[in-house]
């Protein structure tokens, strides 16, 4: 259990060294969806932090089974107000190769998904004009500008969700007519939730592959050529985003965010019929 522990900063985020080097402690948070095994609390820097390893309870599935929920309430339940998401994700631009780095700056959902709601609470809808937390995201562009990589910042994260499969060529083009830079599926609704619980939220990504690489790995195994493998290895395009995690914890100070924990659509006015009906 967490016991007294309160974290300041949530991440999720798969980083074995940063565990070990920091000697993390795994601990379990109850939710209302069951235990989460997958916890990690200290002090990193001086700032205390809790790591939830990864988005998937056991083996992986696809993103339409993942409880975000679930992960969402961890963070809440462990008093943290903040909280960080590092993706994996496929490339658009031709001309952005693999291992492109990208602090997020917007949202575009191009899959459906759906979330259970507990009818016993009010129900509104998450206020996404800016999914991001605008402190939040400034204080990852400030970490991120002191890397020796470079990193592009304000990307638009396009979550294709729910689908079991990456995206065809039409699709990639047509996201890249649009300016759009990143896409992956897990963004949102992971970004939603994390709103409708008022907490800061914000996301840096590393893409692992390009569509011209895509293109390159087809071709030869059309011409029954030796398929080379078209994406980035996972474990070192993720120790880019763990470098600037580790930046911005260095750099942290304590704050308090003024928007999003005040954040919220809720209308207090609604009835489900007029009072007059009932009687």
């Amino acid at each position: 259990m967490i016991g007294d522990f309160k974290p300041e900063v949530a991440i999720i985020m798969r980083s074995d060294e940063m565990i070990k080097e920091f000697n993390l402690k795994r601990v379990t948070i109850n939710t209302s969806f069951g235990p989460v095994h997958r916890c990690y609390i200290g002090n990193v820097y001086d700032v205390p932090v809790l790591i939830i390893y990864g988005r998937f309870n056991g083996e992986k599935v696809p993103s339409s089974q993942i409880n975000f929920q679930q992960t969402i309430e961890a963070v809440k339940n462990s008093g943290a107000t903040k909280l960080i998401g590092t993706f994996v994700v496929g490339g658009i631009n031709p001309e952005m190769p693999q291992g492109s780095v990208y602090v997020l700056g917007d949202l575009v959902g191009a899959g459906n998904y759906n979330i259970s709601w507990n009818q016993n609470i009010s129900f509104h809808n998450a206020e996404m004009f800016e999914p991001f937390c605008n402190e939040l995201t400034k204080k990852l562009c400030e970490a991120s500008r002191k890397m020796p990589f470079p990193v592009k910042e304000n990307a638009t994260y396009v979550s294709f969700y729910g689908y079991p499969r990456i995206e065809t060529k039409a699709e990639l083009s047509f996201y890249n007519k649009m300016g759009w830079d990143i896409v992956g599926q897990t963004c949102d609704p992971e970004a939603t939730v994390a709103k409708l619980n008022q907490i800061c939220y914000a996301g840096i990504a590393v893409q692992i592959d390009d569509p011209s690489g895509r293109a390159n790995y087809i071709n030869d195994l059309k011409e029954q050529q030796e398929a080379k493998a078209y994406v980035e290895d996972i474990k070192s395009c993720r120790k880019r985003t763990t470098k600037i995690i580790l930046q911005f914890l260095k750099d942290y100070k304590s704050y308090d965010c003024t928007v999003c924990s005040k954040m919220s659509r809720k209308n207090k006015n609604f009835r489900e019929f007029p009072d007059e009906f009932y009687e």
